[in-house]
């Protein structure tokens, strides 16, 4: 009688390398997305002080508009006169 051997399948000897194969592919899709993550959020910082510096511009505007409205007021209605002797 003949005996035979029988061999391990041709595609157990590759497991190994296509297991180590989709490791990497996944860990570059995860850092893939992770990258693009970190984009979004940079772009979403520079809108938010983009924003934060016009809002301040018109914070100063304002303010100055309010100090010229305040020195108007002093011209008219000096605070040490009482409201009641200026209406008179």
């Amino acid at each position: 009688m003949t005996m035979s051997t029988k061999s391990a399948p041709i595609w157990l000897a590759w497991l190994p390398v296509v297991t180590t194969l989709a490791l990497i592919a996944g860990f570059l899709l995860s850092t893939g997305g992770k990258i693009n993550e970190l984009a979004d959020h940079e772009r979403r910082l520079t809108a938010l002080e983009t924003r934060r510096e016009s809002d301040a511009d018109k914070l100063d505007k304002i303010n100055e508009r309010t100090a010229r409205i305040e020195a108007k007021l002093e011209v008219i209605l000096p605070t040490g006169t009482p409201a009641k002797e200026a209406a008179r």
